[in-house]
């Protein structure tokens, strides 16, 4: 063989070898690209149907909110002004003070009480109550007397001196009647009760308010005029729905 037949044969060989590895190259590019192309498709698919919820998502959202803000209260908004911020009259809370709930105890209005408070507390200590029978009866634990039948009761004898006296003066006075029950009726032991003072010279010298309290200062002759007169203090309370009341135990002012 020639050595030109050679090398033809050769380029031959090598011409048909290149020619099927160009082929298998394009092959596998078109391969490559198909893969490409599907995958990119694949992705197109997919985003398409999240694309479309997304809106759908938002209009939900604006569909809720707008379900719920007709039941919404409207907030006001911090600058706005109540009706009393707008006129500039916003009433002030009252504060009751002591003289608008308390009336005012006048000198003679307290000397009239405390006459009756020391009459009162004289009858009963003495005679039973403002009955005029009046029958003593001596026996072993040394002499009773019964109470008035219309005081008959503790409870009535509490109600007659708290029309004069306070609650507290008006139990002080009845533990000193000492009551008892005989033959069934209401009995106590009499005490003998008298005064040095001529109450018909007393005078107001001084007069001292707090709250639902007044204190006076008396000066009181004596029935012995060569004593000098004496000064008494004497304490009223008011009471709610019922008036002054003498706070003093009437042994300050027999």
């Amino acid at each position: 063989m020639r050595i030109e037949e050679y090398v033809m044969l050769n380029d031959k060989v090598f011409l048909k070898l290149k020619g099927k590895i160009v082929k298998r190259w394009l092959i596998a590019i078109a391969l490559f690209i198909l893969v490409l192309v599907a995958g990119c498709a694949g992705q197109n698919h997919q985003s398409t149907p999240a694309e479309s919820v997304q809106p759908a998502g938002k209009n939900d959202g604006q569909s809720q909110q707008n379900s719920v803000s007709p039941t919404t209260p409207a907030t006001p908004s911090a600058s706005a002004a109540t009706p009393a911020q707008k006129t500039g009259t916003t009433p002030a809370p009252k504060i009751e003070t002591a003289s608008e709930s308390t009336p005012e105890l006048t000198a003679d209005a307290a000397i009239k009480l405390m006459d009756e408070a020391r009459d009162r507390n004289y009858k009963l200590l003495q005679k039973g109550g403002p009955c005029d029978e009046f029958n003593y009866i001596n026996d072993e634990d040394g002499g009773y007397a019964f109470i008035c039948a219309e005081l008959n009761s503790k409870e009535k004898i509490q109600k007659y001196l708290e029309e004069v006296f306070t609650s507290p003066i008006a139990a002080t006075i009845i533990g000193q009647l000492d009551l008892r029950k005989k033959d069934n009726k209401l009995a106590f032991s009499p005490l003998d009760w008298g005064s040095m003072y001529d109450w018909s010279s007393i005078k107001v010298t001084k007069t001292t308010k707090d709250g639902n309290k007044a204190t006076f200062l008396f000066k009181v002759g004596l029935l012995d005029a060569s004593v000098e007169p004496k000064t008494i203090e004497i304490t009223f309370k008011y009471i709610d729905k019922s008036g002054w009341r003498v706070d003093t135990e009437p042994q300050h002012f027999l």
